[in-house]
């Protein structure tokens, strides 16, 4: 019986390990220290701390949807690609819809918002918006920062399997499970 439930677990640790490599869709939130939320999706390849080939984006505002194409850049004039990153302080983002009515951004504060290293964050849909320097509090020009954040982290990036990936998990288990219960029967 103990070799059985040492090659269960070494089965499933190799299925989860496929299944981490496997994942190429992401969510992520930032939340204001306001309790303003924004949430959304994208696809993109992992690769260390960074996302790349970010497609198939989607976002929200306190649960107010932007609506329509959105498109993306790593600066708010579209010279190079958009990059996330799972601890938020490499993201180099710009997410906007076709009228550039609604946007997020994310990216290196730098001379202008905060101190170089730390991490901008910036929003507007539908009028409402915040824009603030993820360590300092220091507003964007034209936004009110709505309280120093300091240095919490307030990104989250997780990663969602896709549904391939998770019934071939549920099929591996099922076929130990039903070996289990054969040589349980010998």
């Amino acid at each position: 019986m103990n070799k059985m439930l040492r090659l269960i677990v070494v089965l499933l640790l190799g299925l989860s390990a496929g299944m981490a490599q496997a994942v190429n869709n992401y969510t992520f939130s930032y939340t204001w220290s306001n309790g303003d939320v924004i949430t959304g999706g994208f696809s993109g390849n992992a690769s260390g701390n960074l996302i790349n080939d970010l497609t198939h984006i989607s976002f929200s505002l306190n649960g107010v949807a932007v609506t329509g194409l959105i498109g993306s850049a790593g600066d708010e004039y579209g010279l190079s690609p958009a990059i996330a990153s799972f601890d938020g302080r490499q993201n180099k983002l710009v997410f906007y819809n076709s009228d550039y009515s609604s946007f997020f951004i994310s990216a290196d504060a730098g001379p202008v918002y905060g101190p170089p290293g730390t991490n901008f964050f910036g929003v507007k849909v539908q009028g409402v918006g915040d824009a603030c320097d993820n360590y300092t509090g220091d507003a964007g020009p034209g936004f009110v920062c709505k309280g120093s954040i300091g240095p919490t982290m307030r990104w989250t990036v997780s990663a969602v399997p896709e549904p391939s990936t998770a019934l071939m998990l549920l099929g591996g288990l099922a076929g130990l499970g039903a070996l289990a219960r054969r040589r349980a029967r010998s």
